[in-house]
């Protein structure tokens, strides 16, 4: 299998021992055939501005393709943080002829941070969750060049009241919609297993989500294991492999040069 979420130390979040070539190594360990470095860039990033150096991390990763070359297939990424308002930032980034895939995602809503909780503070989960949904919905409606949407539902991770506070079928119609703006876009939607290692009842997104995805017409699913550090490449690909069974889907894809490559999963 292949794993299209991963970073390095390219990225701040990430640990000391995760370098390029230690992330390779157990990658290949772990018995994977490929993988792509998706390292952090986030543009107007509450208190910091994460961007790459993009040229080292370039030749690094050209280094490193052809000291692989045989053993593990390594491509070139980045997870693109997406605002509404960063629409000209963002091409600088994306278009870049060099890049394989393309991971967009939400970390900031509303201009600020979900991880430390600050968007949540003075609002019910409830309204967090719809105010989430309405900024994932203007980012994709005023930016779409990327390969696949990075864990639609990540804001689970970070309620005050824990994940139960977010009920499939209150938000079903807003999830709908977005999903059918990725359709019609030909974009991907991402299987991100770290749901489950930060502790959450499934992967990122919910199995609803995912067989939504699906009877709405489509056929793009990436894996990524979202993996900080060399030990959780791979997390949970087992689980995904029957689960994407389970729900009869056929392919999974990777990208190259930033064309959808269909593996099948029969």
């Amino acid at each position: 299998m292949y794993d299209l979420h991963l970073h390095s130390t390219y990225s701040t979040d990430s640990y000391p021992w995760a370098t390029m070539k230690n992330m390779c190594n157990a990658a290949i360990l772990k018995g994977l055939k490929g993988i792509c470095f998706t390292d952090h860039i986030d543009v107007d990033y509450p208190d910091c501005t994460e961007v790459l150096d993009f040229e080292k991390y370039s030749r690094e990763l050209d280094e490193l393709i052809c000291e692989f070359d045989k053993r593990l297939e390594v491509y070139k990424g980045m997870e693109l943080g997406l605002q509404p308002h960063l629409f000209e930032e963002n091409m600088a980034f994306s278009s870049n002829p060099g890049m394989d895939f393309i991971l967009g995602s939400i970390h900031v809503v509303g201009k600020k941070e979900l991880y430390r909780g600050d968007f949540l503070q003075g609002k019910t989960d409830a309204a967090g969750i719809l105010a989430y949904f309405d900024d994932l919905k203007k980012c994709i409606s005023s930016f779409n060049d990327f390969d696949s949407l990075g864990h639609i539902d990540v804001i689970r991770r970070y309620l005050s009241n824990g994940e139960t506070a977010f009920q499939y079928n209150l938000y079903k119609d807003f999830i709908a919609e977005i999903l059918r703006d990725l359709i019609k876009n030909g974009k991907g939607l991402e299987i991100n297993t770290s749901g489950k290692r930060y502790g959450l009842s499934s992967f990122h997104p919910l199995t609803e989500i995912l067989s939504l995805y699906k009877d709405l017409g489509g056929e793009i699913i990436t894996i990524g294991s979202d993996a900080h550090r060399p030990e959780d490449i791979g997390y949970g690909f087992d689980e995904v492999w029957d689960l994407l069974k389970s729900l009869n889907y056929k392919y999974y894809c990777i990208f190259k040069k930033r064309k959808a490559a269909f593996i099948s999963i029969e």
